[in-house]
């Protein structure tokens, strides 16, 4: 999830747009960085922790990304998202 939300935002807001999603897939696919795929269960918590917070704003993708952190006991983030720091359970680096 988190990739592709990484590509829309390359494609609509860098000067370079699809050349530079292009690339960065390209980076994806050549063992730039580990993907964590997400898996039913991911959804179905995420979903479960949307409905828990319902005086908060977190996105879907936000909240698989947050269960697949705690899945993965991944203590700290690198977020430009206001919601990462309003769950509150990451050190933001």
């Amino acid at each position: 999830m988190v990739v592709i939300e990484t590509h829309a935002l390359i494609v609509n807001r860098s000067h370079g747009g699809r050349a530079n999603a292009l690339a960065f897939l390209d980076a994806i696919e050549g063992g730039g960085c580990q993907v964590e795929r997400v898996g039913e269960s991911d959804e179905t918590r995420a979903v479960a922790l949307l409905r828990a917070h319902e005086d908060k704003t977190y996105s879907f993708c936000d909240a698989l990304s947050f269960v697949v952190m705690e899945r993965l006991n991944i203590p700290e983030a690198i977020a430009f998202d206001r919601h990462f720091a309003e769950y509150g359970r990451f050190a933001l680096l």
